[in-house]
C-alpha cells in the first residue's frame, strides 16, 4: 500500500511540474494583457540572443483574475512569444556542439500567437542552452530556427 501512495504522489508532483512550465489553460480565465511588439524588455532581459526585431509576445501574471483558485507568487510571470535574431545568430547559437541542439515540435503556446509561428521552423532545442540563457534564476525554454532566424521562448519568473 505504501508503494502505491508514493507512485500516486510521485505521480500528483510531476503533474504539477509539467503544469507549471506548460503555461496557463485557456479555460482559466487569465488575462495574458496586450500583445507587445517591442524588442528593448526582451534584448535586456535575453541578452544572449544579441539584437532581436519583428517581435510578438506576452508578458503577463498566469494566475491573474483566476478567481482565488491559486494564491500569486514571483514564478507566474510568464514571458512568451517570437523574435527574429540577427542575421546568422540562430545558425551560430545551434553550431555549438557542446550545447547538443535537437528538433523538437513547437509545442502549445497561448492562441494569439500562433499567427506569428514561422512556418518551415525546423526548431531545434538544448537543455543546455535553457540553462545558460536562464542562468539558474528562472525556468526558460528557448527554441531556435535556423532555418528562419527565429526564437520561440518561453519563461516564468524572468528577473
Amino acid at each position: 500500500m505504501r508503494d502505491i501512495s508514493r507512485r500516486a504522489v510521485l505521480v500528483l508532483a510531476v503533474g504539477a511540474a509539467a503544469s507549471a512550465c506548460s503555461g496557463p489553460d485557456p479555460r482559466d480565465g487569465v488575462d495574458e494583457g496586450p500583445l507587445r511588439t517591442e524588442t528593448e524588455p526582451l534584448e535586456k532581459t535575453f541578452v544572449l540572443l544579441g539584437p532581436l526585431s519583428d517581435a510578438h509576445w506576452l508578458g503577463y501574471d498566469r494566475v491573474k483574475n483566476n478567481e482565488g483558485r491559486s494564491v500569486p507568487g514571483p514564478s507566474d510571470i510568464r514571458l512568451v512569444g517570437f523574435a527574429r535574431l540577427a542575421d546568422g545568430k540562430a545558425a551560430e547559437l545551434t553550431s555549438v556542439t557542446e550545447r547538443g541542439f535537437g528538433p523538437v515540435p513547437l509545442g502549445e503556446l497561448p492562441e494569439r500567437l500562433a499567427a506569428f509561428a514561422p512556418e518551415d521552423a525546423q526548431w531545434q532545442h538544448s537543455d543546455a542552452f535553457d540553462d545558460e540563457m536562464t542562468g539558474g534564476t528562472y525556468s526558460g525554454r528557448f527554441l531556435l530556427s535556423a532555418a528562419t532566424g527565429t526564437v520561440c521562448f518561453d519563461a516564468l519568473n524572468v528577473p
